[in-house]
């Protein structure tokens, strides 16, 4: 008895990557273990959730308020530039077939299928993910079904959790080249054909200790307040990890001179950082410079949203890569551009510019902190519903989970999860809408 329960428990895969491999494509090593049999006797509900009674219905309120929707930030419209490639050239739906979605299971970490008119979810899970990424992104896609009851479409979808795009837009072009896949994941390139989706730290990263988004920017919105703009340090500030095998970080470093280069660039260890308790890199307490420097890592970085949360000048040097809400820059206006090219000497010319101008400067950085105020939760769940609605009628097939795959509820993840993660994902639990959501921009071409 004892040795057929250990075996059971030795197949369980889970969101936290027990009994699954590190994903190959992955350089970082990150920890797999085994559940340990209490864990798996708590959390039996993880195989058996409950399917709802009834179908939920849209809150009355949202039907009432449905002929007067809000109108979406225009960076909505990418996601029909996103979905292009699935589309018929007739403007139809049905390019996505169910033998095309599986070709693309070699590059991705789970298969997520909404079934039963958006009440009942799925995950059938290849490979482990780094950190607690794969438990947040499906506890977005829960909280998304509870924010929308009745309104989240059957979809059927490969995710990858991990950084880099996988779809070489090259390998998809042209006469006689083969449809991409569609895959999913945290950002995307101009280069590739990965479809972006919110990454997993809108509803807490407890690893680094950053709260979810709603209190995150409260906090450092508030941090902000503390030092007035013509009082803040007139240099660029930097602070991260430079070994994330990023190129464009170790050169950084070499523009840490405040008088040379008019910045300072400090190194983030994270396992001291873990071992204080996380007191030296509280978010808040960085919005003490005229402006801050943004440096993509081993490929985009969570850390842009906080960067420009703080309301400095936001210096981006030269992005590669695109997240959801990054197509809603706009060089000049709500942050400033510094090229890769005599890198210090653009971070230098940035600074000498806004300290020359610095009414011009404090509304760069004002424009790209209220950037970061819009982007509240209502905007992250209305960008994932619309995708989701979309991607949704380009589906050729009815969705249905696999054999091989595991229902997941709110209850079960709730339950993998230690205490830490627990906390940030109750935190971040949301409510069902008290309006429709925001009606999507004209197209972007």
């Amino acid at each position: 008895m004892l040795q057929a329960y250990d075996d059971a428990l030795s197949r369980t895969r889970t969101l936290l990557g027990h009994n699954l491999e590190p994903t190959p494509w992955h350089p970082f090593p990150h920890d797999k273990g085994r559940p340990p049999p209490r864990a798996a006797l708590r959390c039996a509900s993880y195989l058996s959730c409950l399917p709802p009674l009834s179908q939920p219905k849209p809150a009355a309120a949202a039907a009432a308020n449905a002929s007067r929707p809000r109108q979406c930030p225009s960076y909505f419209a990418a996601i029909r530039r996103d979905l292009a490639p699935w589309r018929r050239r007739d403007g139809g739906g049905g390019g996505i077939t169910r033998a095309l979605l599986e070709s693309g299971r070699h590059r991705a970490s789970m298969r997520v299928t909404i079934t039963g008119g958006g009440t009942r979810l799925h995950v059938d899970l290849y490979y482990a993910c780094v950190q607690s990424r794969a438990l947040f992104t499906v506890w977005s896609l829960l909280q998304l079904m509870r924010r929308y009851p009745g309104r989240v479409p059957d979809v059927d979808l490969m995710f990858d959790c991990m950084d880099r795009p996988a779809i070489n837009r090259t390998e998809h072009t042209g006469e006689g080249a083969p449809p991409p896949p569609p895959l999913f994941r945290y950002c995307t390139t101009r280069d590739h054909l990965d479809i972006p989706f919110p990454d997993w730290s809108f509803w807490g990263w407890p690893e680094t200790h950053i709260e979810p988004w709603t209190r995150e920017f409260r906090s450092i919105k508030q941090g902000s307040r503390r030092v007035r703009w013509p009082d803040r340090v007139p240099t660029a500030y930097w602070k991260g990890n430079p070994d994330v095998a990023s190129p464009l970080r170790l050169a950084l470093l070499a523009c840490n001179d405040t008088n040379l280069w008019r910045a300072e660039i400090m190194r983030q260890n994270w396992e001291e950082e873990a071992k204080s308790g996380y007191q030296n890199s509280k978010l808040s307490s960085q919005c003490t410079h005229r402006y801050k420097i943004y440096a993509e890592g081993f490929a985009w970085s969570v850390s842009l949203k906080y960067i420009l949360s703080c309301g400095s000048m936001a210096l981006l040097i030269d992005p590669l890569y695109q997240d959801f809400f990054s197509r809603g820059l706009e060089p000049r206006v709500n942050h400033w551009p510094v090229s890769t090219v005599g890198m210090c000497e653009s971070i230098r010319d940035a600074v000498e510019w806004g300290n020359a101008h610095p009414e011009d400067a404090e509304r760069v950085g004002k424009r790209g902190q209220r950037l970061m105020q819009e982007l509240g939760m209502d905007t992250v769940y209305d960008y994932m519903l619309h995708l989701l609605t979309e991607y949704a009628a380009l589906l050729d097939f009815r969705p249905g989970p696999p054999h091989s795959s595991q229902e997941v509820c709110a209850g079960s993840v709730l339950c993998l999860a230690d205490d830490r993660q627990r906390r940030f994902l109750e935190a971040s639990a949301a409510y069902p809408a008290t309006a429709g959501p925001c009606s999507m921009p004209p197209s972007d071409g």
